[in-house]
């Protein structure tokens, strides 16, 4: 287990074969690089699961990528532990890493895939002179793992490290209860066995960090709930340090500790679940994280406290006065949930809707319905109502907003204004 720290990460790529800038410096042939990564500083602490969620092409995998050694550096640092690894190769970074395609090999059972790594690691009795006793017992063990290696499975001689392999192989296999799937190919598995074994390959090297980069996203909407709840469960009885990467924002509330939410190769927020959902930094992260997500509607600001849209009007708790001070008559983004919205009965400060979609869920309804408001025609609100609530298409109906709920936003930078509270 490790904490893992991030400091000013950069990643650019040459616009003519995808070539970091590291290696066309100098080139007056090749064009101007792309960023993809811009300046990131995370620190994951020691037996934390950190999500990075983000849309595709946010640089979330390249991200994930970079701390594995499979992308080089174009600027920054990397720490694992107490150790710089900007230098070091993957397999001396102390890393396993969980691939979307799962990357195992087809010609070998799901034994040998979780063993195949353990084989490669060096054991401590191969380091270091040995003495002649020693020696002659290393060279008796292989002798005998030569001349039995033809013979059935179970009559084979096993070497005291192959022991050791086949112990931590059947200790993961039962924690996975993948134990009977231990003579199978890969081809012969369904999708979540598949990463059960993945899962399975990299547990076994017991490596201080692990890197998962959307393990998820090739299994059904069952399995992967399913395996969702015991990679938490797994991550929680091992400890170790975990860095997960996905675009699916319910993966990342329900499974991390922490989320750090990304686009177009920067941070946006690192905050746990909740903090993300009830104060998010900005309008990206307002839409991103929730589902339905967040609804925006223009609105002008008129001090003291008064919300003014040319359908509705109300008038903010006092907590937003000292927050909104200098934005008197300016114009402002207002955000509020589906779930903060109530069907009442026309009022001021209420918006008078009309309906366009009806989706019965059974524990929820949800409506899709658009502004009765000439000056915004096409402005789309999402709406969570009770089931018991009857409600049609076409339907005109006046909504409450939820006033200790709303989200105001800056409307030049879209970073959120927070009330004083906060």
């Amino acid at each position: 287990m490790a904490k893992v720290v991030l400091e000013n990460v950069y990643k650019s790529f040459s616009e003519t074969k995808g070539i970091a800038t590291s290696e066309t410096e100098n080139k007056p042939n090749s064009l101007s690089p792309t960023p993809v990564l811009r300046r990131i500083n995370l620190t994951v602490e020691d037996g934390e699961f950190m999500v990075l969620v983000g849309p595709s092409g946010c640089g979330k995998s390249t991200l994930l990528r970079l701390i594995a050694g499979l992308e080089e550096l174009t600027g920054g640092n990397i720490w694992i532990g107490d150790r710089l690894v900007n230098d070091l190769p993957p397999k001396e970074r102390d890393i396993a890493m969980v691939f979307q395609n799962y990357a195992l090999y087809p010609h070998m059972t799901v034994y040998d895939n979780i063993a195949f790594g353990l084989r490669r690691m060096k054991g401590a009795g191969e380091q270091g002179s040995r003495g002649a006793g020693e020696k002659f017992s290393q060279f008796r063990e292989d002798v005998l793992v030569k001349v039995t290696k033809s013979f059935p499975k179970g009559l084979r001689y096993l070497s005291a490290r192959e022991k050791a392999v086949q112990k931590q192989v059947k200790n993961v296999a039962k924690l996975l209860q993948i134990e009977s799937l231990l003579s199978r190919l890969p081809k012969q598995l369904s999708g979540g066995q598949k990463q059960r074994v993945a899962l399975g390959r990299a547990i076994a090297r017991n490596p201080q960090v692990f890197l998962m980069d959307e393990p998820l996203s090739n299994l059904d909407a069952k399995l992967r709930a399913e395996t969702r709840a015991q990679i938490v469960k797994l991550q929680r009885q091992l400890g170790t340090t975990t860095i997960y990467v996905t675009h699916d924002q319910t993966e990342a509330m329900t499974m991390g500790d922490r989320i750090a939410v990304m686009n177009q190769g920067q941070l946006q927020q690192l905050a746990k679940p909740l903090e993300l959902y009830n104060s998010p930094a900005n309008m990206f992260v307002a839409q991103f994280i929730g589902s339905p997500p967040m609804n925006f509607i223009p609105v002008k600001y008129q001090a003291p406290l008064l919300i003014n849209h040319p359908q509705f009007r109300f008038t903010l708790p006092e907590v937003w006065e000292s927050a909104l001070r200098k934005y008197d008559r300016q114009s402002l983004i207002l955000g509020i949930r589906p779930e903060h919205f109530s069907v009442s009965t026309p009022a001021p400060e209420n918006l008078q809707v009309e309906v366009d979609l009806v989706e019965a869920l059974g524990n929820e309804t949800l409506l899709s319905v658009h502004l009765l408001d000439e000056t915004n025609p096409n402005l789309t609100l999402q709406v969570r109502i009770p089931p018991e609530k009857q409600v049609s298409i076409g339907d005109k109906i006046s909504l409450a907003l939820e006033s200790k709920k709303i989200h105001l936003f800056d409307f030049e930078t879209n970073l959120a204004i927070f009330p004083k509270n906060q």
